[in-house]
């Protein structure tokens, strides 16, 4: 018999589709429905399959993907229990305009195209309540909002013989608590949890008893803001439920041994058809005084991620920069390319700092790529300060004497990077670390993730015309600014909770544009045009994502230009001075309830 813990899902879902029920009316529609068992990974219904029934979801999650005419599959949206899907394409009579797989493990509600005909010939207010739910749900898709994933069920799978799994839950118990209370959960601890022996290994084939356990293990995600399954040593059902189970799997493994992939990850965490599986994460344990990870392109060669992150064991700032990304409010921060007005990220890097607001991740443009990238290496603002300082003493620039390519030749600003970097990877940074170039070759945009960091900020900083491109596997790259200037939209992809933008671009209001600043300006020197106008495309691009942005700076930067490299004291002290300034209203803000 059906629990009364989906009789009450169903009921709740139907509400919203035909208004409030009373018991005999509910019990008429419920006639109409049949219960189907969907397994995690399962497919429901594919694009340009013909419409056969509706579903409401009474437990787990499902998951809907679209493709383009260029063969591109993106994921548009979930389905979480107690929401409908398939509904469309019953009220239009054309095919299914998307595939929808099960997430985790769902039991659903399923009613024919010939029921549900003959339920709305009873019941027709519910055709004008499932098209105003059809209505809303195309607006919110087409609205251009920040869709960060929720992540409740977090699965725990060791990939070293090496790993503590006990101990890695403990630290990342403690630090998720912060963000909502906590439950973990083994094969033992559900049959006991539950007094039945053995339920933890129920297969699909045991209707009765599967359907006991996913009432009860969705009842637990109901009560807690996260549920950390724990799988069996072995492989067993259990183990293959908490992968299915799982929105993230947290794959663990210990820096320094053998980056082979487990036999758990080949068997459930490898299909072709990728997309209906769980979200995947690498955690790479790191001896508490390490100074810089290394080795982790072989980690991730084979397996198909999210992120990475490199935790040191005993580190409470690691671990809960892990939590924040579980909890969906990791931290991002995107600077601006700016050339030498790039100093004024430094400054505000030191108030954040100051302000006590973690950055999880970095993405950069240009300049903004060359300081994200000191920032995702672990440097704090005072040490890039003082080092950046030194550094920069000297203009990276070089006039070419005949500027075929480029104005400068490229030569001190290759060196620089290469001493300063060397064959640093990406992917050895401590944070997440990405920035913005463009292919001349293949005319694309193209974000640089791992590889030889030196190489990537090359290619992200070659202003064109200003600098010479970069070339990088027989291809040619140059600034990213001509496309992005400020990558927001990348970091939103991405699903940062808290977005942090640095926009270096001056931005003139209508009455400024007649002063005597810019009226000298009627005829500006060469560099300037090349260097402005390569950037157009890129700073509109920008400003077109603002609204992704939650904590937006724009030090006032109009006294300096470009390549003011000597000028770096004031720069970074403008930036630190803004940032600071920028917090403390924001704070008042929210102390008195204003914008």
């Amino acid at each position: 018999m059906l629990s009364d813990f989906f009789e009450n899902r169903l009921r709740e879902a139907l509400q919203t589709l035909f208004g409030t029920l009373d018991d005999n009316t509910f019990s008429g529609i419920q006639t109409f429905f049949e219960w189907v068992d969907v397994q995690g990974g399962a497919c429901l219904f594919r694009q340009g399959d013909e419409a056969d029934g509706m579903y409401v979801v009474a437990s787990g999650r499902l998951r809907v993907f679209q493709q383009s005419a260029e063969g591109k599959r993106d994921a548009i949206a979930e389905i979480a229990a107690g929401e409908t899907v398939g509904e469309m394409a019953l009220i239009t009579g054309e095919p299914r305009n998307a595939d929808v797989m099960a997430m985790r493990d769902s039991v659903l509600a399923r009613i024919s195209l010939k029921d549900f005909e003959r339920l709305t010939s009873i019941y027709p207010q519910a055709l004008l309540h499932i098209s105003r739910n059809i209505i809303e749900r195309l607006q919110k898709r087409s609205a251009a909002v920040r869709r960060t994933k929720r992540i409740n069920n977090i699965g725990v799978c060791p990939v070293s013989e090496g790993a503590d799994k006990n101990s890695f839950v403990h630290a990342l118990r403690q630090t998720l608590s912060e963000h909502g209370e906590v439950l973990c959960i083994d094969s033992k601890s559900v049959d006991q949890s539950i007094g039945m022996p053995g339920i933890s290994q129920c297969a699909r084939g045991d209707s009765a008893p599967y359907r006991h356990l996913a009432s009860w293990l969705e009842q637990q995600e109901s009560l807690y803001r996260f549920v950390l399954y724990i799988p069996d040593e072995e492989d067993s059902e259990w183990t293959h439920r908490c992968f299915r189970q799982a929105d993230e799997v947290l794959l663990v493994g210990v820096a320094g041994q053998s980056s082979e992939i487990h036999p758990l990850e080949k068997r459930y965490l490898s299909s072709d058809e990728y997309h209906s599986l769980p979200g995947q994460s690498l955690v790479l344990l790191h001896a508490p005084d390490t100074q810089a990870p290394t080795g982790t392109a072989a980690w991730l060669q084979g397996r198909n991620l999210n992120f990475h992150h490199h935790v040191r064991q005993e580190h409470a700032g690691d671990f809960a920069r892990l939590a924040r990304f579980m909890a969906g409010k990791a931290v991002g921060l995107v600077l601006s390319g700016g050339a030498a007005k790039g100093f004024a990220h430094i400054g505000v890097v030191r108030a954040l700092e100051e302000a006590g607001i973690p950055i999880d991740l970095v993405g950069g443009t240009s300049m903004g790529a060359v300081m994200g990238a000191l920032v995702a290496r672990g440097w704090d603002g005072n040490t890039m300060r003082a080092r950046c300082r030194e550094v920069f003493k000297k203009s990276p620039t070089d006039i070419n004497l005949v500027p075929r390519v480029s104005i400068f030749k490229g030569r001190k600003l290759d060196s620089m990077l290469q001493e300063h970097f060397g064959h640093l990877m990406i992917e050895d940074s401590w944070l997440n670390f990405f920035c913005v170039s463009c292919n001349l070759t293949r005319n694309a945009p193209c974000f640089h993730y791992s590889g030889v960091l030196s190489t990537a900020l090359r290619a992200s900083i070659s202003i064109p015309g200003v600098f010479p491109p970069a070339e990088v596997d027989n291809e040619l790259y140059v600034d990213g600014g001509v496309f992005d200037n400020m990558p927001v939209e990348e970091m939103s992809r991405l699903g940062a909770g808290v977005i942090i933008a640095v926009d270096l671009q001056v931005h003139r209001k209508e009455e400024q544009l007649d002063t005597d600043v810019y009226r000298k300006r009627k005829l500006p020197n060469l560099l300037f045009v090349v260097m402005e106008s390569s950037m157009l495309s890129g700073r509109y691009h920008a400003q077109t994502h603002k609204n992704l942005v939650d904590f937006y700076f724009n030090p006032p930067l109009q006294s300096v230009s470009l390549i003011d490299w000597n000028k770096f004291d004031l720069i970074e002290d403008t930036g630190y001075r803004h940032a600071r300034e920028t917090l403390i209203q924001m704070q008042k803000g929210v102390l008195t309830g204003q914008p």
